[in-house]
């Protein structure tokens, strides 16, 4: 019988994106043990970092013939995400979702930006800024301003959305106090808001399209902010993408042509969500996210459900897929290094 390892962060953190992560794990789980797998779970902590030989211990002695990679990095460090997927790539055991390139090129949005651009996927003027004297008068305005390194909507909330050169003064210098590391301008969409789920490996098969119409939510915010994914009590929480139906084939076509052509450039595999906007006709990516929320409300189990796809035989694919890959990655020692050196060793 088919064995898989669960794998999960586990940190002192009252932060509701890190949490869901435990939620997924439960949902995740429970599908799995309904299809017949044997189903364990693992948390890993910032310590196990620090001793690369311990954590494989940690994963071995559980003897899993696939390791479910629910790790998305810490609430202070998303970049442990990558590291731990190198990590996964040197034990040669088959783990679900994206790799180490696709991770470190997704969570890079302007890395991200200049791939998907350098193969003639459309993105959206920007630029990363890193210090305020940067000069503001070659930004785009209206602009939108995001994180370099951050996902789950991190550091999106009502300032984020740039309507007049003034606001570049008053808003930069705290997203910068906030982001030291950088943060995103670029051109904002104001139009209609696409995402494309897809699974396997190029030229992928599409799990779904949904659509949000923010004129449909009039006093609220045109884009989707941290609030609108985590807080309930929040207006933007109401916002909800839907099957998009009125659509043309063309367009349906269109956005599907791009979200393949997306996940080719970031080395996407396993599954991954691809977000585009809309501007007078125009669509561009403004995110690929390479490890999408995988709850059994999530959006994309919702685009699953809506093609018939049942959620237990999502999870069951993933793993499927997982089991047919080849992962090798970089040499044992190096990734060893890696992860030290990622634990401030």
């Amino acid at each position: 019988m088919m064995r898989v390892l669960i794998v999960t962060a586990k940190e002192d953190t009252d932060r509701p994106d890190v949490l869901d992560t435990l939620r997924c794990r439960d949902s995740v789980a429970g599908a799995l043990a309904s299809n017949g797998y044997i189903v364990d779970t693992l948390e890993i902590t910032k310590e196990d970092f620090g001793d690369p030989d311990k954590l494989e211990r940690k994963i071995l002695r559980h003897g899993p013939d696939c390791i479910f990679n629910l790790f998305e990095g810490f609430s202070d460090d998303s970049m442990k995400e990558v590291s731990f997927a190198m990590f996964l790539e040197s034990l040669n055991i088959p783990f679900t979702g994206n790799g180490s390139t696709a991770l470190y090129s997704s969570l890079d949005k302007f890395l991200a930006k200049q791939l998907l651009a350098s193969e003639g996927v459309p993105v959206p003027r920007g630029k990363c800024i890193k210090s305020i004297l940067y000069d503001l008068d070659k930004l785009p305005c209206p602009a939108f301003v995001k994180p370099r390194f951050e996902d789950g909507s991190v550091g999106i909330d009502d300032n984020s959305l740039i309507v007049s050169r003034e606001q570049f003064a008053e808003v930069l210098p705290h997203k910068l106090s906030a982001f030291p590391a950088g943060v995103i301008v670029e051109e904002f969409l104001e139009g209609r808001e696409f995402n494309v789920g897809l699974v396997g490996h190029p030229p992928y098969e599409v799990l779904g399209i949904s659509m949000i119409d923010y004129k449909d939510y009039p006093g609220i915010m045109p884009f989707l902010d941290y609030r609108s994914k985590w807080d309930e009590s929040s207006q933007s929480y109401k916002i909800t993408p839907e099957n998009p139906k009125f659509i043309t084939e063309e367009m349906r076509q269109h956005l599907i042509w791009i979200a393949r052509r997306a996940g080719i450039a970031l080395s996407c595999k396993g599954y991954f969500r691809v977000d585009m906007r809309e501007k007078d006709g125009r669509i561009c990516i403004i995110d690929v996210n390479p490890n999408p929320d995988l709850n059994i409300d999530s959006g994309l189990a919702n685009q699953c459900k809506r093609s018939g796809l049942p959620y237990d035989a999502l999870v069951s694919y993933i793993v499927d897929i997982a089991l047919r890959e080849d992962n090798h990655g970089l040499a044992r020692e190096t990734v060893c290094e890696v992860l030290r050196d990622s634990a401030g060793y």
